[in-house]
């Protein structure tokens, strides 16, 4: 039910995540290395290498909640999330260009059919009003 994500530093600074199956690996591992690199940034090598005691760390906090939806969390799934959007919005736009495309054919046809009886009227009332004549 669960996977367990461990990065390792050449340094030796570890960091661990417990997540769902359904959480993306490559997030995981993108948290886990954002997180060591906030860490660094406070604590010295030696400052974590030596200490007795937890040392403080408050940004873990923000950075695991930002984390909590992938989706928005990661640059990369968001544009495929995105991607994934616009592309649905282009195959619908595409079907109704084609639909009006249908629809005008069709009313180009109808407009030909009815230039050809009107057509057809014209010459039938012509040769029916010649058999008279004025007198």
């Amino acid at each position: 039910e669960y996977n367990v994500h461990v990065h390792v530093r050449a340094n030796g600074l570890a960091a661990v995540a417990l997540c769902d199956r359904e959480y993306p690996v490559r997030v995981a591992f993108t948290l886990l290395m954002k997180l060591q690199d906030d860490f660094v940034s406070i604590h010295s090598d030696e400052a974590w290498r030596n200490a007795t005691t937890e040392l403080p760390f408050p940004e873990i906090n923000e950075v695991i909640e930002k984390y909590q939806n992938p989706a928005e969390a990661d640059n990369l799934m968001r544009l495929q999330r995105e991607l994934d959007e616009t592309k649905i919005i282009l195959h619908k736009t595409i079907d109704s260009v084609l639909e009006r495309g249908v629809k005008l054919d069709n009313l180009v046809d109808k407009s030909n059919d009815l230039s050809t009886q009107s057509k057809m009227f014209y010459q039938t009332a012509k040769s029916q009003n010649s058999c008279c004549g004025m007198m």
